[in-house]
């Protein structure tokens, strides 16, 4: 991160510079702090001519209006119903709550890969802004310029209309709102393409079983077990006492014996406030796996937290282990406490199939589960779910080692994957009912419009100031779910 901010003050000293010389200006360049807005005439003959589809484009318009104001009430719904819980209950300090995270900026937002990311925003901003720029010549308004605006990486677009003609009088308000909506609509249309795509070229790599360690990270493909070459599952393969997996990594091949004993790795000892709990006290240590609770056999994560919900705070209980670095069995007794309402013995459990202490990785049930997500969509938690996605799926990259297939299979998937998601997302943030965006100003044209019967001319004022509270209140709003869950970290 140093270097990035590095990089963006030498990009900073450097546009200052050239502003005050005179020197963006010969280029159609201006500044505005770090922002380098870059203006052009270069690109409106192509927008004259896809505007002689006047039809389809109208057409795509008002067909896609509908979606819009779903979007908006969407959206809405959703910045009230996160204030409600960050009031009700502030989430604890996190990256996920971090004010970068707030940002749809390649490189600076966590859980956005640069490279990918800009692809994604690139595709985005451009069909975005030609959207608006086509819909203005189909309507009529004269489009003066178009252009980017960048902060060290293209940050967005604009296609500068002649906004005497764009709210003239003689312009109808559907004209506006079409051309308003427009981007948004194009974000969508080309987000359902893309993840299209991604889910048809899901088919695409070749699943393998690897060993990874206890955070994930790739130790090696899983080639041989027992002898037998591996193609698919490993269960029938694994037999009890000793087993022998040649794993293969870019050193070569390597031979690793373990014990054909299923279990959940304990990944660490939890600890509060320098309190023990009653795993570390009753001398379970990191690294062992717990394969039964109480003679109740436990092999993976689902079985051991369906044991631990039948316990109660204050019990006592018997926990078998396996140690691999012993290579021996052990059991514990220790007396449960309470957390959140809970009984809790105080460790972190991986999530990995585990065995013999060696934890087996399928990337084929990732892929599984990202073939599932369509499915999903016919309920409103998977609309929710697909707008969480990147906080745990970023893509493909620093995966490719987990299958069996050639780069250029993921080079098209991360693509699609962040084409679609950015899209979406800025598609779906542009639909809020705040001015200076798409969704504030479709609003106001809509309320206008509705009002004018009843107030006449001074539908606009009421229908302006409506608007200009609606952004006002969700801007606010987006402040507060990033200002509240840091307060902690400013000492408040």
């Amino acid at each position: 991160m140093l270097w990035l901010l590095i990089l963006f003050l030498i990009y900073w000293i450097l546009i200052e510079t050239l502003g005050k010389t005179g020197a963006l200006g010969k280029y159609g360049m201006k500044n505005y702090g770090p922002f380098l807005m870059i203006r052009t005439k270069k690109g409106l003959n192509f927008v004259e001519k896809l505007s002689k589809l006047n039809r389809i484009w109208r057409f795509v318009a008002d067909l896609g209006l509908p979606v819009v104001f779903l979007g908006m009430f969407f959206m809405f719904a959703l910045v009230i119903a996160a204030d409600y819980m960050m009031l009700r209950s502030p989430p604890e300090p996190s990256e996920l709550t971090s004010p970068q995270a707030a940002l749809l900026i390649p490189g600076v937002n966590p859980f956005i890969p640069l490279v990918w990311g800009l692809i994604g925003l690139v595709v985005t901003i451009v069909v975005h802004e030609l959207s608006h720029a086509i819909l203005c010549r189909v309507e009529g308004i004269k489009v003066k310029s178009l252009g980017i605006i960048l902060a060290l990486v293209p940050i967005g677009a604009f296609a500068e209309p002649d906004e005497t003609e764009l709210f003239d009088k003689k312009t109808r308000r559907l004209s506006r709102i079409r051309v308003f909506s427009i981007g948004v609509i194009s974000n969508f249309i080309v987000a359902f393409v893309a993840f299209l795509a991604f889910f048809y070229c899901l088919s695409l790599p070749n699943p393998a079983i690897s060993v990874v360690d206890d955070s994930g990270k790739f130790i090696g493909r899983v080639v041989e077990l027992n002898g037998f070459e591996v193609t698919g599952k490993i269960e029938s393969l694994i037999k009890p006492g000793e087993n022998t997996v040649v794993l293969e990594n870019e050193s070569g091949k390597h031979t690793v014996t373990f014990y054909g004993v299923r279990g959940v790795k304990i990944t660490g000892l939890y600890r509060e406030h320098n309190q023990t709990f009653p795993a570390e006290i009753a001398g379970i240590e990191s690294g062992v796996m717990i394969t039964g609770i109480d003679g109740v056999a436990v092999s993976n994560v689902s079985e051991f937290n369906r044991e631990m919900q039948k316990k109660k705070p204050g019990q006592g209980i018997s926990v078998e282990i396996y140690d691999p670095a012993r290579r021996e069995f052990r059991s514990f007794n220790l007396t449960l406490v309470e957390k959140n309402g809970r009984a809790f013995m105080g460790v972190y459990v991986g999530q990995l199939e585990c065995v013999g202490g060696l934890n087996f990785y399928n990337s084929g049930d990732l892929l599984d589960s990202l073939k599932s997500i369509p499915a999903s969509l016919k309920e409103p938690v998977g609309w929710l779910f697909i707008i969480s996605l990147p906080f745990t799926f970023q893509g493909f990259s620093g995966m490719e080692m987990l299958f069996e297939s050639p780069s250029y299979v993921f080079w098209i998937l991360n693509s699609l994957y962040w084409i679609g998601w950015i899209n979406f997302w800025v598609g779906l943030f542009n639909c809020l009912p705040a001015i200076p965006l798409d969704g504030g100003r479709v609003f106001h044209e809509a309320f206008s419009g509705l009002l004018y019967g009843r107030f006449g001319e001074r539908a606009e004022k009421v229908s302006i100031d409506v608007a200009k509270f609606l952004a006002i209140f969700v801007f606010i709003s987006i402040a507060l779910m990033i200002l509240i869950p840091n307060l902690k970290l400013l000492g408040l």
